[in-house]
């Protein structure tokens, strides 16, 4: 899994695809309305994790 943020192509901090022993990653438990996917190239949705600060703007500007 690539370690950067496919929106704003910084660091994702996302752990799934690095060493398990760091255990769970935000990310899981974390929720991505749909909406934030079709930002994506479609060759990235849901194979390169969104940083959470993309997910708390998108959250915030989408009012959701």
């Amino acid at each position: 899994m690539a370690e950067n943020c496919p929106l704003c192509q910084g660091p994702n901090q996302c752990c799934n695809g690095q060493d398990k022993s760091l255990g769970a990653c935000w990310c899981t438990e974390e929720s991505f309305p749909e909406g934030i996917f079709a930002l994506l190239p479609e060759e990235e949705i849901r194979k390169t994790c969104i940083c959470k600060a993309c997910l708390e703007k998108y959250k915030r500007d989408s009012s959701i």
